[in-house]
């Protein structure tokens, strides 16, 4: 009988990290969150958690870009991608994403662009999927971070704008007669000052919903059906990343477009 007692421990505490069950600390209480930890022991604010955690996102990305300079280098003249499954060959994957989005979408300059496109894209999905981790809760469930990247883009895609059209992109926000361009430049002011706001609320608002949908159908069942539910997780990291690029694609577009 007690050995049946440790087999069922033992399988409720396996089905825990394979349900990730510590992702949905918002939806299940007295979960365990290292950021939170850390924070303690630095003595910082709950605040800070997402700080914390937005950091510990770019020293994996820190740690993974030397290790691809590394692998490329030792490539040297060999353009073709790596046939095995490598580091390289993950990354080349995912930066092809972030190549394509900003190719369709960002004109025929897009290669100043790939840095910003790629490294939104990179961080986004590496942040997303850190809450796959059991303990560890992605930076982009909180709105500090997601509005941080939203501004980031705001100030970019008008730095462009400003880059392309110089004056002559205030005529971006007039509308089409001089008559209504007071409102229309009021219009567009709170339109694009929302910008970062409306990005937040949407990478926010899938990020959550997907932990609090795992924290309640982990709650009724501890087995092999909330770990099936990880595989939506991970299709809501990478759906999210690709449309929150997608849309700095946009907005770049349009700001450097002269069709206006």
């Amino acid at each position: 009988m007690n050995g049946m007692m440790d087999f069922r421990k033992l399988l409720v505490a396996g089905s825990f990290f394979l349900s990730s069950k510590a992702l949905a600390s918002e939806a299940i209480p007295h979960t365990i969150n290292y950021y939170e930890i850390l924070a303690d022991t630095l003595h910082l604010g709950s605040e800070w958690v997402p700080t914390i955690g937005g950091i510990m996102v770019l020293l994996v990305l820190s740690v993974l870009g030397l290790r691809y300079k590394a692998a490329v280098a030792e490539a040297g003249d060999q353009v073709v991608p790596d046939g095995r499954f490598s580091l390289r060959f993950l990354l080349d994957s995912v930066l092809d994403v972030g190549y394509q989005l900003t190719k369709e979408n960002c004109g025929s300059h897009y290669r100043r662009f790939l840095p910003l496109m790629c490294g939104i894209f990179v961080f986004i999905l590496i942040s997303n999927l850190s809450g796959l981790v059991p303990g560890f809760l992605p930076p982009t469930l909180s709105m500090d971070t997601n509005v941080a990247i939203g501004i980031v883009v705001l100030i970019a895609y008008n730095y462009a704008g400003v880059k392309e059209h110089g004056a002559a992109y205030i005529k971006h926000f007039m509308g089409p007669a001089i008559w209504i361009a007071p409102l229309f430049f009021a219009i567009e002011l709170v339109s694009h000052g929302s910008r970062p706001l409306s990005l937040g609320l949407r990478l926010m608002g899938n990020i959550y919903g997907d932990h609090t949908l795992l924290g309640v159908f982990t709650g009724l069942s501890y087995v092999v059906f909330p770990s099936l539910l990880m595989f939506f997780g991970l299709l809501v990291a990478v759906v999210q990343s690709f449309v929150f690029t997608l849309l700095t694609g946009i907005y770049i577009s349009l700001a450097i477009s002269h069709d206006h």
